[in-house]
């Protein structure tokens, strides 16, 4: 976690020194940008199948990312954008002998899209949609307090809605995304069949 942070705290110093550069162009004349992105997400988990008693856990987490942004028409953007994923959702499971077993559902992953963003740029405030793939790696999900079975990796459709604000430098654009995750990705024997869905509030830095 701490390399992380490093990585992005870098990331933002070289974002800074070159919007102090006069000579280079705004962000509202760039073709290609680059940007960081943190916010916070909420699983929905989707099950059935589970013999016993069963329940979901489903509380917020957090998300940190970079993406790119390149102008292919003057209305259609292509965003590949990589995040890692910091879920909370898990799945409580009733053991015949009364205790409880929790199946932690992709605590942890490593999130690659590639967004299409429709929008129309020339004010200050641009609202925009955006659509696409995303493919859903787990990452090392061990804890004390879960079982021994992982997660699958998962496919993903976005859909979102955002708005780009422009500011002398530096664009910010609050984004809210849904997951609609198409793939069951229990490896758990005892769940047969689950959906892992999420919602997503991400505010976006570009330049």
């Amino acid at each position: 976690m701490k390399k992380v942070v490093f990585v992005f705290a870098l990331f933002l110093c070289s974002q800074w020194v070159v919007a102090q550069n006069g000579n280079l162009p705004g962000p509202e004349e760039k073709r290609l940008k680059l940007g960081f992105g943190m916010g916070v997400n909420h699983s929905i988990i989707i099950y059935e199948d589970i013999p016993g008693k069963a329940y979901s856990v489903n509380d917020p987490g957090i998300r940190l990312g970079i993406f790119a942004e390149y102008e292919a028409l003057n209305f259609l953007f292509i965003a590949p954008r990589a995040e890692l994923s910091f879920n909370n959702g898990k799945v409580d499971l009733s053991n015949q002998d009364g205790s409880n077993s929790i199946y932690e559902v992709m605590p942890i992953s490593l999130d690659l899209m590639a967004h299409f963003i429709i929008k129309k740029e020339g004010g200050r405030l641009s609202p925009y949609f955006l659509i696409g793939p995303n493919f859903k790696i787990p990452l090392s999900q061990e804890t004390v307090d879960t079982t021994e079975f992982p997660t699958a990796p998962d496919f993903a459709i976005d859909f979102g809605i955002g708005v780009d604000k422009a500011f002398r430098s530096f664009c910010f654009a609050p984004e809210l995304r849904y997951s609609y995750g198409l793939l069951n990705v229990s490896q758990n024997p005892r769940v047969q069949s689950l959906g892992f869905h999420s919602l997503s509030l991400v505010l976006n830095f570009k330049g």
